[in-house]
């Protein structure tokens, strides 16, 4: 397997994490509702709802699905690179374009007409 940078690799965990938040949805709201006005008493009055959404994260934060979303992120990897220099040439070529006072439509422009 190719390697990550530790850019991408938490970019991806980020994304799995995220992913995970949103399938345990309602166990963080009901920890968040406990937890809202409480400062040192937290760990006290919230442990459970805590237990319960720690759970359900872990279960969708597994081995597997980070390793799963790292190859997902290698395979597309190459895809987005060659997006990323295709839209990166366009722009240069438009900065080029608009520095020079010419547009596309030059005569001297490939493909181009007069200009009146």
């Amino acid at each position: 397997m190719e390697a990550l940078s530790r850019r991408e690799e938490e970019e991806v965990e980020a994304k799995v994490k995220t992913e995970a938040l949103k399938a345990c949805d309602e166990l963080v709201r009901e920890f968040a509702d406990c937890a809202r006005g409480r400062t040192v008493t937290i760990p006290f009055m919230c442990g459970a709802p805590h237990k319960a959404m720690n759970a359900c994260i872990k279960v969708h934060m597994t081995e597997e699905r980070l390793d799963a979303a790292k190859l997902d992120y290698i395979s597309n990897r190459s895809e987005r690179g060659r997006e990323a220099v295709e839209k990166l040439y366009r722009e240069r070529q438009e900065k080029l374009l608009r520095m020079s006072g010419r547009k596309e439509n030059n005569p001297n422009f490939p493909g181009g007409e007069r200009q009146v």
